[in-house]
């Protein structure tokens, strides 16, 4: 039986169940729910918008979306053979379920249709008593029109969600940053000598720029981020690339701090860089940085224009140690999918919020669909114990945090506050070994996603040797399969995968192979949305396993298009993963025995119809022709995918 309920509010309903509205529409157009009875191909897709103006571009689980009609229009789309029901959105399901109780004034958004008059929305929240009320339009950037404001009366909150305009209002999110021998577990799963295996092949980060936002920004008089011919930052410094701040919040220890686990390193009087111990990840890399308090004050800015700006910066990976407060998808969740959907090169990057934080669960932009959420483990010698982060599942049920990196025994800059002479302190941050954090472990990530972005665009894949005719720009979602195809199980966490280490502990070895290295293939399928599949289409890939000594590991991930704000259910696009062995034993994506951490064998589970990343891993695969098949179940549109395959 198919499912009609619509994810949005505090309970999914069934839409068609909803008593028919008793007055007719204004001439003015109103929010209205619109379901059809199945997903449209691209031929429906077209056909609908010329024929009601519909935009189709807020999406809703199941089968829905949030669209503005008059009284005639809805009439119309209503008698449509396609649409199974069309009803007013009633305001009470505007106002997100996370603003919070209490009699203080709310410091509230309000996401707008796209067709809104801000004149008119300013007016009528100012005729409910709102003040501060700034407008900000980030459809140039892919994402909507907002209007932030204080409200001092929560009484006129559902006069608020009555206005026409208004899709959805939230609070203003809350957003707190969240607190060696890393770098080499994150190449090899140990630490010590031998342990860099990706850097040991000259891949560090050269020519390639990572974004960082956090809070404030960085002191450029720090050996690891300092330019002694250019001052400030620029195209021409030869570290930092771009550092917004508009709101002049000064230097941070924490900005530091992640920013040389990321990328820093200082150079010897050689002009030599590549030597000091505590270097970042990807110390060869440059950096573009931007204030997480941008998006605070009166001129504050939305999540998706500081990514925007990054990018314009020529950044493709963007770490950010902060997380939320609120568990939901909230205005930042939505951001983050937008961007990754819009910009399907580009991998952002988040922490999970840390365990002693008092938040309930993890929040944006970490719980966003396309964002890789990271969790912190202990450093050597127990990096396979677990550090820091707060459990999943998310409140809609799909997997987070995603992956695990050393969050533990890590030193990096340290800020000497008012330095106006080069200076390379660096340490620990916590006076307290045994702490963990997941700010630490982030950037991490960030560094290993950008030596994976340089293994392809250097030509690496798929000889293990660089070659600039095999250059190939690699999209978010194979960036994001390559390091899910590179963890490992943790042992000292139990179950496989968990809610509380994801997929594992990243050990890039697993995965990136080199012509000098141990015998082990590596497959890869980077389709971009524009040749993606489409409703009901497949593709079939075969390769075959040499060996059963080498665990057999397929990664399928997806950039999935963004929800509706008021989404309470976001997976749009559904694809499958299954595969075959040469006897004819079915596997299927996430379908795990989670005691032994492989795969079930035969295929017969239930689809998981709610993450984006579906994995299959087979500890001692039947030797012999394999066939994999990745389906369109879902589709609106057309939908890209990267599919990795490691094994022997």
């Amino acid at each position: 039986m198919t499912d009609f309920r619509v994810w949005i509010g505090p309970e999914p309903f069934d839409p068609a169940e909803v008593p028919a509205a008793t007055e007719a529409l204004a001439p003015a157009k109103k929010a209205m729910i619109v379901q059809f009875r199945a997903s449209l191909n691209e031929p429906d897709v077209a056909r609908v918008k010329a024929a009601y103006g519909v935009r189709l571009d807020r999406f809703v689980p199941n089968f829905s979306f949030l669209e503005r009609l008059d009284d005639e229009t809805a009439a119309r789309v209503r008698a449509d053979f396609l649409v199974r029901t069309c009803i007013p959105l009633d305001p009470a399901l505007k106002l997100a379920s996370w603003i919070p109780s209490g009699t203080t004034p709310l410091d509230l958004i309000a996401t707008l249709f796209d067709d809104a008059d801000p004149a008119a929305v300013t007016a009528a929240l100012g005729a409910l008593g709102a003040r501060d009320v700034v407008l900000t339009d980030n459809r140039s950037f892919g994402g909507s029109q907002y209007a932030d404001f204080t409200l001092d009366d929560r009484a006129k909150l559902p006069l608020v969600a009555a206005i026409d305009d208004v899709v959805l209002v939230e609070p203003v999110p809350e957003r707190a940053v969240t607190d060696l021998p890393a770098a080499q577990v994150f190449q090899s799963g140990v630490a010590g000598l031998n342990a860099t295996p990706i850097w040991d092949h000259d891949l560090h980060g050269e020519g390639q720029i990572l974004g960082l936002i956090d809070e404030g920004h960085l002191d450029l008089n720090h050996c690891f981020f300092n330019d002694a011919k250019e001052a400030k930052a620029g195209e021409d410094h030869r570290k930092v690339l771009a550092m917004f701040d508009q709101n002049d919040v000064g230097t941070s220890p924490h900005f530091m701090f992640v920013a040389g686990i990321a990328a820093g390193d200082s150079l010897d009087k050689n002009g030599k860089g590549g030597v000091h111990e505590h270097r970042g990840g990807a110390w060869a890399a440059k950096i573009a940085c931007h204030s997480l308090n941008d998006m605070l004050g009166a001129v504050a800015v939305k999540f998706l224009v500081i990514l925007g700006r990054l990018k314009d910066a020529g950044a493709f990976i963007h770490t950010n140690s902060w997380a939320g407060g609120i568990p939901a998808y909230n205005v930042d969740a939505v951001n983050a999918d937008t961007f990754s959907f819009e910009n399907e090169d580009h991998v952002v990057i988040a922490a999970a919020a840390n365990t002693n934080n008092h938040v309930t669960g993890n929040g944006a932009p970490g719980i966003a669909k396309n964002v890789l959420c990271v969790a912190a483990s202990q450093g050597p010698p127990d990096q396979m114990s677990f550090g820091s982060g707060k459990p999943g599942p998310t409140t809609d049920g799909r997997r987070k945090p995603d992956l695990m990196a050393v969050g533990n025994g890590i030193q990096s800059a340290s800020l000497k506050q008012n330095s106006t002479a080069l200076y390379c302190d660096a340490g620990p941050y916590f006076k307290s070994p045994e702490l963990a954090a997941t700010s630490w472990a982030t950037p991490n990530v960030a560094a290993a996603a950008t030596l994976v972005r340089q293994y392809f665009t250097e030509g690496w894949y798929p000889g293990g040797e660089k070659r600039g005719d095999h250059h190939l720009v690699p999209t978010g979602a194979l960036i994001r399969a390559v390091l899910l195809n590179s963890t490992t199980n943790m042992t000292g966490i139990p179950g496989y995968p968990s809610d509380v280490e994801g997929w594992g502990q990243i050990q890039l070895d697993r995965t990136l192979v080199f012509k000098d290295g141990r015998a082990r293939r590596l497959l890869v399928n980077d389709v971009r949305h524009a040749a993606g599949l489409s409703l009901g289409t497949k593709v079939t890939r075969r390769f075959f396993v040499g060996n059963d000594h080498e665990q057999l590991k397929i990664t399928l991930v997806w950039t999935d298009p963004p929800a509706a704000e008021s989404s309470t259910q976001p997976s749009r696009n559904v694809l499958k993963l299954t595969a075959q062995d040469a006897l004819g034993v079915s596997y299927l994506g996430n379908d795990f025995d989670t005691v032994a951490g492989v795969s079930r064998e035969g295929g017969t589970g239930t689809q998981d119809r709610l993450n984006n990343v579906q994995m299959i891993v087979v500890d001692k695969p039947f030797t012999g022709p394999w066939t994999i098949t990745v389906s369109g179940t879902v589709v609106f549109g057309t939908q890209g995918y990267a599919l990795v395959v490691t094994g022997a």
